[in-house]
């Protein structure tokens, strides 16, 4: 670009309206020097422009000029500096002005009606831009100025329309963003701005982080990308803060776009993503697309997409993401050790990690434990979306809430210990599971239904500060061939990923004994078993499993098994404190004595739950807390639907209760 500069400190407003004073005198000279006598009258206004009024026009902002030709000194300051940051020549930044001229400027749709002797266009032809910054047309290096993988269009900031003309009749369009930052408007479009914050500096120091492996290369503004940089992100790596860090300090800024909150649609999709290349443009600075939170296949469009742009960017994925066919250069960053994590917490403000890394499964990022810190949970948009296959939810029990026999609560905290303690005995004393099993656990939870295993893997959950995914098998097994082992991966993939604890309720439906091959139908369905077998094995987390019948399930998968607890049926004693759990305050009044009146009734805790729920709302709907009355009631009905005979308590039901209060 021409080095000379103008002193003068002068607004973008000015600066902007000098350039286009001086556009006008080009335009009026290029009108004149192609006038004719005898020419369209002015009696055919507002179809074919006469000449002279078109050169009256593009002068009504006077200037005194020798030379026409837009240089450095033309342009606001902003946008010199601009235009240097990505490369821009003074030919190409008058391109960028020339077709924003229409909309910076009434007058100017006029004069290109004209000079493209075209009344249906409204912007500046190929042929009529190229000779406005005295450009031959007939040179093929300056039609390559508007080829699609130009500089200008692969910037994401020049628009090339009417593509069924000719090139030369083509014509030439900027966005309104990219008008308004012409005016000096650095707001984001609105289209893209929620997706988009400006970064200046990581959660965490470099000096908090690990610095191997090193992060792949970019390219700079204006090259064409041959690999996109992608770092896949194990949990508790630190890679936002990595990748920001070390960027920062070589930019001082970058431009994050979250990839979580992107809209599903991949039209919509790509369009947001151009609109934030265009904005990373603008700003002259590097985009990193965080697609931690997005499926593989979405993280592969947004990886396509950079392709287009020639523009600094990184894709953050996250870690068991698969790009295949893709060109990328990939780099993994393993979660970090916990010298590093540890230090995390402090430095985001907390007095001390919560009870010590080494008692949690999940492994948090430092963006992570900030929204912790300071919400209380993680944000949303941070949590991984397991579509219809499995159900995420945040526990809200621990096993201080569940009533157990004291046996089986002594194996799950033995299970919580060997997840608490993989770090000593896997990673530091080297003691790993033989063949190709992961670092994972796997527990069978057995017992007749409403024992508490559900309750229990929740309760696992929350003891460890992790989601919980409830897989939905109703929907992972597919009718069609190979379609249940890929929907069983993307299960297994998202919870690896966010270190959750993975629950198949009623396994033995999904890993039942395989049986002897008397057609292709038994031949796949084995094949899914012997398919989930090995998944399970090459399993990171937690996995729970439960079912009623343990007999049902596939030997071979029972060797696999860390630990099988049994959940016996709760005798009198724990069934009266279940009683005492589930009326909590509303039935404060029922005696200890009710309480093991109750508890003759051989129920399992999910049958008392159910009847303390139906003695709530009796009581409720009469404005009374819970009396044993009501919960006798109550327990009454969950017997009869359990198509039991002969209710034990029926004598109480004698004591009649007030009518029924009806709601009119």
């Amino acid at each position: 670009m021409s080095q000379a500069r103008a002193k003068v400190k002068v607004s973008s407003a000015e600066s902007m309206a000098k350039a286009l004073a001086v556009l006008g005198e080009r335009v009026a000279r290029a009108v004149e020097s192609s006038r004719f006598d005898g020419d369209v009258p002015d009696d055919h206004r507002g179809t074919y422009l006469p000449h002279d009024l078109i050169v009256r026009d593009a002068r009504l902002t006077p200037v005194e000029l020798q030379d026409v030709t837009l240089n450095s000194a033309d342009f606001p300051p902003s946008l010199y500096s601009w235009a240097e940051r990505v490369g821009l020549s003074d030919r190409e930044l008058s391109v960028i002005l020339l077709a924003a001229s229409p909309a910076l400027d009434p007058r100017f749709e006029h004069f290109f009606i004209v000079l493209n002797n075209e009344s249906e266009t409204r912007g500046p032809s190929i042929t009529t831009t190229l000779r406005l910054i005295g450009a031959d047309p007939s040179d093929p290096r300056n039609r390559a100025l508007f080829d699609l993988d130009s500089r200008l269009s692969a910037l994401g900031i020049l628009q090339v329309r009417r593509e069924n003309q000719p090139f030369p009749s083509r014509t030439l369009h900027v966005s309104e963003r990219v008008v308004r930052y012409l005016l000096g408007d650095a707001h984001f479009a609105p289209e893209v701005a929620r997706y988009l914050t400006r970064v200046s500096a990581p959660d965490v120091s470099l000096a908090l982080l690990p610095t191997e492996p090193a992060l792949p290369p970019m390219t700079n503004f204006g090259e064409a990308p041959d690999l996109i940089p992608v770092v896949r992100s194990h949990p508790g790596s630190g890679a936002l803060s990595r990748v920001v860090g070390e960027l920062t300090a070589q930019e001082g800024e970058i431009l994050l776009l979250d990839g979580a909150l992107l809209p599903k649609d991949s039209d919509e999709r790509r369009s947001c993503v151009a609109a934030a290349f265009a904005e990373a443009t603008l700003a002259g600075i590097p985009l990193l697309i965080d697609d931690r939170a997005v499926s593989a296949e979405k993280a592969a469009e947004d990886v396509t997409s950079s392709h287009r742009f020639h523009v600094p960017t990184m894709v953050l994925t996250a870690g068991k993401v698969v790009l295949a066919d893709i060109r990328c250069a990939i780099v993994e960053l393993p979660s970090a050790p916990e010298r590093f994590r540890s230090q995390w917490w402090t430095a985001l403000g907390a007095e001390a990690p919560p009870r010590g890394l080494k008692d949690l499964l999940q492994r948090l990022e430092p963006e992570q434990i900030r929204a912790r810190i300071e919400r209380g949970e993680l944000p949303f948009h941070q949590m991984r979306a397991s579509g219809s296959f499995a159900r995420q939810t945040q526990p809200e029990f621990l096993l201080d809430d569940v009533i157990l026999p004291a046996r089986v609560r002594a194996e799950l905290d033995h299970l919580l210990d060997r997840v608490r303690l993989r770090p000593t005995v896997i990673d530091e004393w080297g003691m790993r599971p033989g063949g190709l099993r992961g670092r994972g656990i796997t527990a069978l939870l057995a017992g007749e239904s409403g024992t508490g295993k559900t309750m229990a893997a929740e309760a696992l959950a929350g003891e460890l500060g992790t989601p919980l995914f409830h897989v939905n098998l109703a929907s992972v097994v597919d009718k069609y061939i190979g379609e249940t082992e890929k929907n069983l991966e993307r299960v297994f993939s998202e919870a690896e990923n966010l270190d959750g604890v993975l629950l198949f309720d009623e396994a033995d439906a999904v890993f039942g004994k395989r049986s002897d091959v008397s057609d292709a139908r038994d031949r796949y369905a084995n094949l899914e078993v012997a398919y989930l077998l090995q998944r399970i094995e090459a399993f990171d987390g937690l996995a729970i499993l439960t079912t009623n019948l343990r007999s049902n399930l596939d030997p071979a998968f029972a060797r696999r098994l860390d630990a099988i607890l049994d959940f016996p049926p709760p005798d009198a004693t724990l069934r009266a404190a279940i009683w005492r759990a589930c009326l909590e305050e509303a039935g404060a009044n029922v005696s200890d004595d009710e309480l093991n009146s109750l508890a003759t009734l051989n129920f399992a805790g999910g049958a008392i739950r159910s009847s303390s729920v139906s003695a709530a709302f009796m009581a409720a709907n009469m404005g009374e807390s819970v009396s044993y009355l009501h919960a006798v009631r109550g327990a009454r009905r969950e017997w009869m639907k359990l198509g039991l005979l002969a209710f034990p308590l029926e004598s109480v039901m004698e004591t009649a209760l007030p009518p029924t209060k009806t709601r009119g």
